[in-house]
């Protein structure tokens, strides 16, 4: 061997890429859109029951699939938790409104004074002021 020979090149081993397609991501996760537009839908107010829906829809066709959701679950939980929330708040406030709504039925139309209590009363609306 002569001090000028060139040693022979290393072989690679043979790698085949494939272009990336986003469209393979997702034929694999099925209900993952769904489930994102559920968890957005459940951060606005009385819309949550339309982003438990979805999302429950989404759940199920992911779990088909065997696949996890992290976003429906997410707005599932997040969905529930607004439901809840916005219940609570409907059962402290209809009482004292209906309770208004019929004195001012039976009071008529004007201004009372019932107790420490002032109930102005008009055809389309009604307004209770209590004293202290």
């Amino acid at each position: 061997m002569s001090d000028d020979a060139i040693p022979p090149a290393p072989t690679l081993p043979n790698v085949e890429y494939r272009a990336y397609s986003n469209s393979a991501a997702a034929t694999n996760r099925p209900g993952r859109t769904l489930g994102i537009i559920g968890f957005a839908l459940s951060f606005v107010g009385f819309i949550d029951v339309v982003g438990l829906i979805i999302c429950i829809i989404a759940m199920v066709k992911s779990k088909r699939a065997d696949q996890k959701n992290g976003f429906a679950l997410a707005g599932m939980i997040i969905s529930i938790v607004g439901i809840l929330f916005c219940g609570g708040i409907i059962a402290l406030i209809a009482p004292p409104l209906i309770h208004a709504g019929q004195e001012c039925a039976r009071l008529g139309d004007g201004t009372h004074v019932i107790g420490n209590s002032t109930y102005t009363c008009t055809p389309t609306s009604f307004n209770v002021y209590t004293h202290s």
